[in-house]
């Protein structure tokens, strides 16, 4: 399957070239920046340096478009725009600073508030998924992305996480186990966007986070519907949290 769009050339170079900063850094991990952006909440100085260089890459390709990314914030940023970028320059932060290579670059089109592209480069498999909605997905532009056909959610497997500012409540812990408990097994790997891959290549059939920041998800959202499953976020505050389920579209949560 092959997928012409200029927009994905765009984002698949600017990919590769901040995929080559985060190779070099992670083979020097021990000298690695680390900073404490709030509790729980980590930043590296590799993330700074990619999220500039997509910045630049995308910005001079598409000088017109809205910008939100996750550290930089809004740029040119307009809720109305035509289209938007959405950028985590390296899902999976605290992966990375601790040597563990689950984690990857993430970039996301959205047109009108939905999603339309997404990329994503895994660092651990040195993989390029790239999803186009209502065309189709592919890894490395030859193998077809796609969606499990499992609709069993007693041999389903769930990705999840807890993301920085989720609620430890008691009676939202409980809720979250409820809806949980169904499944065969439960995945926790600290990458949204590379679960979400996951689920858009067949490997799990369900990803649910609950107060995930957008960043954190648009391109894998992209990728699992452009892979033939089915995607389901709702905005929970204004800090740009959402609830978010993604699935093969045959098993729900």
């Amino acid at each position: 399957m092959k997928l012409n769009s200029a927009n994905i050339n765009i984002m698949v170079k600017a990919c590769r070239k901040a995929s080559k900063v985060l190779i070099r850094d992670f083979g020097e991990i021990e000298n690695l920046q680390v900073s404490v952006k709030g509790p729980g909440d980590f930043v590296t100085v590799s993330d700074k340096k990619v999220e500039k260089i997509l910045i630049e890459e995308l910005q001079k390709a598409r000088p017109d478009y809205s910008f939100l990314s996750e550290e930089a914030g809004e740029i040119n940023f307009d809720s109305d725009s035509e289209y938007t970028w959405l950028i985590d320059p390296l899902d999976g932060t605290m992966n990375f600073a601790r040597g563990f290579p689950v984690c990857c670059v993430s970039i996301a089109l959205w047109m009108h508030a939905a999603p339309a592209l997404g990329v994503i480069y895994d660092l651990n498999t040195c993989h390029m998924h790239v999803g186009v909605v209502g065309k189709g997905a592919t890894t490395d532009g030859k193998e077809p992305m796609q969606v499990s056909d499992v609709d069993n959610p007693g041999q389903a497997v769930l990705a999840t996480g807890f993301p920085t500012g989720r609620s430890y409540e008691p009676n939202d812990l409980a809720e979250f186990i409820a809806k949980v408990r169904r499944f065969k097994k439960i995945r926790m790997i600290g990458s949204a966007a590379v679960s979400l891959a996951n689920v858009a290549s067949g490997v799990w059939e369900v990803y649910h986070e609950e107060n995930v920041f957008l960043w954190d998800v648009a391109a894998g959202l992209a990728l699992v519907e452009a892979a033939g499953g089915k995607v389901v976020y709702s905005k929970l505050s204004s800090e740009g949290t959402f609830n978010v389920t993604a699935s093969n579209g045959r098993v729900t949560l």
